[in-house]
C-alpha cells in the first residue's frame, strides 16, 4: 500500500488578469513549496478552484507539477472527481499518467438526492476498479451538502484500492469511529485547525489550504505529536486556528492568495465569479501575518 502520510497543501491555480493559466507562476510556486518541509502537493484542490478548471487545464497542470516532483521524493497526489462516474475514471488515468501517487476523488454531489449510499460506494468501487494509482475519498459537506456517514466510508475502504480519506467535516468522532474499525485506513485531516485532534486518533497527516503558507509550524505541530511533546502541539495547533479559519472559512481562495502574495509567493486573481478580496480582508489578514511572525519560518 501506497503511504500517503505527511502533510499537503491543496495549491492555489495561478491565473493571470485575463485569468487564462499562469504557467510560469505555477512552475515558481511549485518550485518553492519544494524548498518547503511538505510531503507533496496536492492539485487541484477546492482551494484550486477546481470547478472552474476545464479537462484540458486540470491535465497541463498535472504534466507540470509531475515534472518537477518526479525524483523528488515529494508525492503529487491528484484531484480527480467529476459529477460522473466516466470523467472521473478518464481524469484519473491522465492524472496516473503525469506522475500522481494517489487520486483525490470528491463525492458527486450536483444530484444529491440521488446520491445515496449505495449510489456513491458504487461510484467510488468502480473508479477505483479502473483507477491504475489507489484513491482517496473526499469529503467536503461545506461545498458538496455531502456528509459521508460512517458505514458508508467503511463500504467504500472495502475496495482494496481505496485506501483513505481526505476528511474535511472536522467530525472527530466520525473519523474515530472509521479508525476503530478500520485502523490501517489513511485518513488526512481537511482543515489546518483539526490537524492534532485528528493525529490524536490515528490520522496520518493533513490535505489542508494552510500548509501552502504556514508549512514550517504544521511540521513542526506534526514532529511535537510524534515526539510526545503534546504541550508544544497543543500551543502550535491553537496558534493556527486565526490564520487557518481567515484563509479558508471567513475569505477564501481570495484570501489564500492574498496571504501567498504577501509571503512572496504568486497568488494572482481568482476566476470570476469570485471577486478579489476586499479591504478589510487584507487589513486582517496583514495585521494576523504580523502578529504570527517568526512563527510561520
Amino acid at each position: 500500500m501506497i503511504d500517503v502520510s505527511g502533510i499537503y497543501p491543496p495549491i492555489p491555480t495561478p491565473f493571470y488578469a485575463d485569468e487564462q493559466l499562469a504557467h510560469q507562476h505555477l512552475e515558481a510556486n511549485v518550485q518553492r513549496w519544494l524548498t518547503q518541509p511538505l510531503d507533496g502537493i496536492v492539485t487541484p484542490g477546492s482551494n484550486s478552484e477546481a470547478a472552474y478548471l476545464t479537462f484540458e487545464e486540470r491535465v497541463t497542470i498535472w504534466r507540470i507539477c509531475g515534472d518537477m516532483l518526479r525524483s523528488t521524493g515529494k508525492h503529487l497526489i491528484a484531484g480527480t472527481g467529476a459529477e460522473t462516474t466516466a470523467e472521473t475514471i478518464r481524469l484519473t488515468q491522465h492524472a496516473a499518467e503525469a506522475g500522481a501517487i494517489a487520486a483525490l476523488v470528491i463525492t458527486p454531489s450536483f444530484f444529491r438526492a440521488g446520491m445515496t449510499p449505495a449510489a456513491l460506494v458504487a461510484h467510488f468501487h468502480t473508479v477505483a476498479d479502473e483507477s491504475p494509482i489507489p484513491v482517496l475519498v473526499y469529503n467536503v459537506p461545506a461545498f458538496t451538502s455531502i456528509d459521508l456517514a460512517p458505514q458508508t466510508i467503511l463500504d467504500m475502504a472495502a475496495h482494496r484500492n481505496i485506501i483513505g480519506m481526505k476528511d474535511s467535516s472536522a467530525n472527530v468522532t466520525k473519523v474515530a469511529q472509521v479508525l476503530a474499525e478500520q485502523p490501517d485506513f489513511q485518513v488526512l485531516s481537511g482543515s489546518g485547525t483539526t490537524l492534532l485532534p485528528f493525529l490524536s486518533i490515528g490520522a496520518v497527516g493533513g490535505i489542508m489550504a494552510l500548509a501552502n503558507v504556514a508549512a514550517p509550524p504544521l511540521r513542526r505541530l506534526v514532529d511535537a505529536f510524534a515526539a510526545g511533546d503534546f504541550a508544544e502541539a497543543r500551543r502550535l495547533q491553537l496558534a493556527l486556528v486565526g490564520l487557518n479559519t481567515a484563509i479558508t472559512a471567513r475569505y477564501g481562495v481570495p484570501g489564500l492568495k492574498y496571504t501567498l502574495e504577501r509571503l512572496g509567493w504568486y497568488g494572482g486573481p481568482s476566476r470570476r465569479p469570485l471577486l478579489p478580496l476586499g479591504a478589510e480582508g487584507r487589513k486582517e489578514l496583514d495585521h494576523m501575518l504580523a502578529a504570527l511572525g517568526e512563527l510561520l519560518k
